[in-house]
């Protein structure tokens, strides 16, 4: 038998903060050289006690994925569970050094396959073991594997692949490698890429920074098919076909949860690897709320490095109509931000002549309904001790105040509260409750009110009926209205000398709207549901056109759409607080499907508990949508609850 190069691939680790880190060990081609001299033993001999696979007659299939790692601690293992909770898909996870792959963890042997489609981590699966570098799966385990994908007729990816030569070469020939930690390599979408990652912005390049990767050429033209390449002709994404029909995608650069190109092409892999439809769904959320709208904020002076030096700043009429210019311009610039809205977090005190020449209500007034509105009490009120009493005049009075502005973007239901106040206050939240309240807030920076999972919440241990929705705060302070005032705090954290000092100088305006648009960024990436927390300050026209936020959301966009052709979400706090409810009761559901394989393909569909499934990619019933090309259904089953719909040829 001819025995191939097992080529060791070393994944770089995940950092603590926002992007990876870790270094290339010396000699670093002669460390896997030796490793692969131990591997190639243990091959050769698992060889030897090979004995052919059993051919299966498919029967149905199981709509749920199969992630297969060596060891678990390879950062893209991370990466693509991540990806895979966001979107809701069903997936298992199988380590391999420490459980064996058995025919019976693929199928029943019967015609039943467990699994729509297979990810590995890596090409080779390997690991360090004790004794040295070797695959996570036998020779016979792969040919398990793969005889499993070609009775079924499922897809498999290699999330970061060294095409080595054992277990199998991709298809592709390993030329170089990169450390993008020091150069980042750029790739662009081929024109079979634009169809697999349809939802990217095919003219930008996709930058692939801090992680190792593995420069290649497919071996023989037209097989595989590049899908993502270099301006010198290497590809870094491809897939192979196989004499026997079976397919590969695989990506020769590592990844992380945190990576920017890790993010972009894992909603493409998991589609391409469900063949387009699965259950789960994927949508660009964004939400900005800024809080104090009607009264004014403490102001930071950048003189006296503080803000209780008794300087306040309230939004003006001017700010308000630059600030409606502002969106429709935002909103008529791009497909993707035409349904962007900001939310008003109002306190209604504001608006009833406290404020000597107020100019802001009337603009209010004649202007009501450009944005959403939502509650943030009458008088700001922090609600930690309130009694039911004061709780309830306070949700009155504003709700009164929603009323006579005629704000037609507004529901009774929903609040924020001061400062996230009231949390662990059993008297006001009974008051909301009896108000009517079902959805508030909480701070993902304060330990335990991070969201459980993704795009899910908290109901209340007091009121049970009450969703608290994880918001997330920003650097982008309650206290700053101008670029001066914003930058003077920023780097007063956060330069050299700073109380938390993190950069290596003290930042620009530019560059911090750089880093922090960075931030929220991932967010959208991340198909993330959270609003976000601002403030009334950060509204100000400082130059009599922009504000801090419009800033802050034009650096935003800008990234955003040289990435994505999917348009942006803008729920309000009440929507938002109806869609993780959704997702809440879909991940507690117990809903599964099967694909079952036939003349005619159905997907059997079966739940535990009452639910509303997501199916991306199927056409069924009128609840359904569009979104990047792709129809959604939402199938809405009782408890214990069966469905049979069409499904699309496999």
């Amino acid at each position: 038998m001819k025995l191939q190069l097992f080529y060791v691939s070393r994944a770089l680790p995940a950092s603590s903060g926002a992007g990876p880190g870790g270094s290339l060990p010396q000699s670093f081609f002669r460390w896997m050289l030796r490793a692969a001299q131990i591997i190639m033993a243990a091959m050769f001999l698992a060889a030897f006690a090979l004995l052919p696979a059993r051919a299966e007659t498919p029967r149905s299939i199981d709509m749920k994925l199969l992630v297969i790692a060596s060891d678990g601690n390879e950062p893209v293992f991370a990466g693509i569970k991540s990806i895979l909770n966001q979107i809701g898909v069903p997936y298992d996870t199988l380590i391999a050094s420490q459980t064996p792959l058995t025919a019976q963890t693929l199928s029943d042997g019967l015609g039943a396959g467990r699994y729509q489609g297979i990810l590995l981590t890596t090409g080779n699966l390997a690991y360090n073991a004790a004794s040295g570098w070797q695959s996570a799966l036998t020779q016979a385990q792969w040919q398990m594997l793969w005889q499993y994908e070609t009775d079924f007729r499922v897809r498999q990816a290699t999330l970061y692949t060294y095409p080595a030569g054992a277990p199998d070469t991709y298809g592709l020939t390993p030329i170089s490698s990169a450390d993008t930690n020091y150069t980042p390599v750029q790739g662009t979408l081929t024109t079979a890429g634009q169809q697999v990652f349809g939802y990217l912005n095919p003219a930008t390049p996709i930058a692939i920074k801090g992680s190792w990767t593995y420069l290649v050429k497919p071996t023989a033209t037209g097989n595989p098919v590049s899908l993502l390449d270099t301006a010198d002709g290497y590809s870094l994404a491809s897939i192979y076909t196989y004499p026997d029909g079976r397919q590969n995608l695989a990506i020769t650069t590592d990844g992380n949860p945190e990576l920017t190109h890790t993010l972009l092409l894992g909603y493409g892999v998991i589609n391409w690897v469900s063949k387009g439809f699965f259950l789960g769904e994927r949508k660009v959320y964004l939400n900005a709320q800024p809080d104090d709208v009607m009264i004014g904020d403490d102001i930071w002076d950048p003189v006296k490095l503080s803000d209780q030096t008794g300087i306040e700043y309230r939004t003006t009429g001017n700010d308000y109509a630059k600030l409606i210019i502002w969106q429709n311009a935002l909103r008529a610039a791009n497909t993707n931000t035409a349904q962007i809205r900001l939310e008003m977090p109002f306190n209604g005190v504001g608006s009833t002549g406290i404020y000597p020449n107020d100019t802001f209500t009337t603009a209010v007034r004649n202007s009501p309904n450009q944005f959403k509105w939502i509650s943030h009490t009458y008088e700001h009120a922090l609600l930690t001790d309130i009694t039911y009493a004061d709780a309830t005049t306070q949700l009155s009075l504003n709700h009164q105040v929603a009323l006579q502005m005629k704000f037609t973007q507004y529901a009774k239901d929903s609040m924020i509260q001061p400062e996230i106040s009231g949390l662990n206050n059993p008297e006001f939240l009974r008051a909301a409750k009896d108000f009517g309240i079902r959805y508030i807030l909480s701070d993902t920076s304060q330990p335990g009110w991070k969201n459980p999972s993704p795009n899910t919440g908290f109901y209340s241990t007091f009121q049970p009926s009450i969703l608290i929705i994880p918001r997330y705060p920003t650097n982008l302070y309650y206290n700053v209205s101008t670029p001066t005032e914003w930058i003077s705090e920023y780097n007063y954290f956060y330069a050299p000398g700073g109380l938390f000092q993190t950069w290596d100088h003290a930042l620009t305006y530019a560059e911090v709207l750089d880093k922090e648009s960075e931030i929220w960024l991932r967010y959208l990436l991340k198909f993330d549901l959270n609003p976000v927390m601002f403030h009334q300050s950060n509204l100000r026209a400082y130059d009599n056109k922009n504000s801090l936020l419009g800033d802050l959301i034009n650096a935003t966009m800008k990234k955003y759409n040289a990435m994505y052709k999917l348009p942006i979400r803008n729920p309000s706090q009440h929507e938002t607080g109806i869609l993780m409810a959704d997702r809440m009761v879909y991940n507690d559901s117990g809903v599964s499907a099967r694909l079952m394989l036939g003349t005619a393909n159905t997907i059997a569909l079966k739940t535990v508990k009452p639910v509303k499934a997501p199916l991306t990619g199927i056409s069924y019933g009128t609840a359904k949508e569009t979104y990047g090309a792709q129809v959604i259904s939402t199938v809405t089953l009782g408890a214990s609850g069966t469905a049979t719909i069409p499904a699309p040829a496999w």
